[in-house]
């Protein structure tokens, strides 16, 4: 069992051990938690509970070294987005990405404007998208259009239709349709 090196929390031989402030660095590591995520000069006062246990939750107590502490700074608030999806959509993911790379990080205006005179068919899809998140953004969060800039925009793979072409000799090739997923974020720039 480990010895604790701290004045505030000794460990006896059928005790648990205890995580304090003043352990070295190596010792922070060996300290058996319970599987549980362990914050500076907190420890778990409790035997092993099991993972989702119906249990009571641990009880967390405050070693003395670390109580004179200064408190940890709030963090800011994340900024509000709002989120439009198009699924199925008919055509290759990576056409469809060639296009996000173009708008990724630019103002909702900008983004708009690339995307009317850019001549790929994949365009179509994501206009459509990107209005509809800022309807969104403007209906339900009361952001300004203005302010929008497209954060987070990316495509995933869809079903693919699994079709047949008729060969020479008898055979048969197999075409594939591809199909994508379209997911456009945008928020407020700070």
């Amino acid at each position: 069992m480990l010895q604790a090196k701290c004045s505030c929390h000794t460990t006896s031989a059928g005790a648990r051990p205890v995580l304090c402030r003043s352990f070295p660095s190596s010792l922070k590591r060996s300290v058996d938690l319970a599987g549980a995520q362990a914050f500076r000069g907190v420890a778990i006062n409790q035997q092993r509970i099991p993972w989702r246990s119906a249990g009571p939750t641990p009880a967390l107590t405050v070693c003395k070294a670390a109580a004179g502490t200064k408190p940890a700074k709030a963090a800011k608030p994340a900024p509000k987005s709002a989120v439009a999806h198009l699924r199925f959509i008919r055509g290759s993911p990576s056409k469809v990405r060639r296009v996000l790379d173009q708008i990724r990080g630019r103002t909702y205006e900008d983004a708009l404007m690339i995307l009317e005179y850019t001549p790929y068919r994949a365009c179509e899809p994501i206009i459509k998208t990107l209005v509809s998140a800022g309807a969104n953004a403007k209906e339900n969060l009361g952001l300004k259009k203005i302010k929008l800039v497209v954060s987070e925009c990316y495509c995933n793979e869809g079903p693919m239709l699994k079709r047949i072409k008729t060969r020479a000799k008898g055979r048969a090739d197999r075409i594939a349709k591809l199909t994508n997923h379209l997911s456009i974020r945008v928020q407020e720039t700070v």
